[in-house]
């Protein structure tokens, strides 16, 4: 014969079975979607991400010589939050050797693919302008969702300032 408890026990089952059921379904309770790529860059680089326009650009210039040799910028965009594919497009990297020798090396990436490396080293002073020679990234898709850019400026004895870094995060 059936016990109250158990008829007790059994429609409290019920409700929480129809009320977990209901919220998994329910738009009003889901989690909102973040369609936004997340954006980060490590501590000694001044960068900025305008997510209104899907750029980020450099703030500060960065500057090797003969007291601080190297600098590394390592910018990082996750996109695995979202649905859309997008790719890294350069948009300007200019700066100025003010006295050589010194060394530019930037890679721009698609996590799980091929690099895109640049490298030059300058034997003399020169104004330089490196936009047109890195190449745009792939297009996320799925497992592949990091796009990236390590760019390191080194020195040895000389002078570099890098004056302007802008690229894209272009959406398909």
């Amino acid at each position: 014969m059936l016990r109250l408890s158990d008829a007790r026990n059994f429609f409290i089952l019920m409700c929480l079975s129809f009320i977990c059921c209901y919220d998994a379904n329910s738009s009003s309770a889901a989690a909102p979607i973040d369609n936004q790529p997340k954006f980060s860059v490590n501590k000694r680089c001044n960068i900025s991400f305008d997510p209104q326009i899907s750029q980020f650009t450099l703030r500060a210039p960065i500057t090797v010589n003969a007291q601080s040799s190297r600098a590394r910028c390592i910018i990082r965009i996750d996109t695995s939050n979202t649905q859309k594919q997008f790719r890294l497009v350069p948009l300007a990297f200019k700066g100025v050797v003010k006295k050589a020798p010194a060394r530019v090396a930037i890679t721009s990436f698609l996590l799980g693919d091929k690099a895109t490396p640049y490298q030059i080293t300058y034997g003399s002073a020169i104004n330089f302008d490196l936009t047109n020679k890195i190449l745009p990234t792939n297009y996320t898709a799925t497992g592949k969702s990091v796009l990236g850019i390590n760019l390191v400026l080194t020195t040895t004895g000389g002078e570099l300032e890098l004056t302007e870094l802008k690229f894209a995060v272009q959406q398909k």
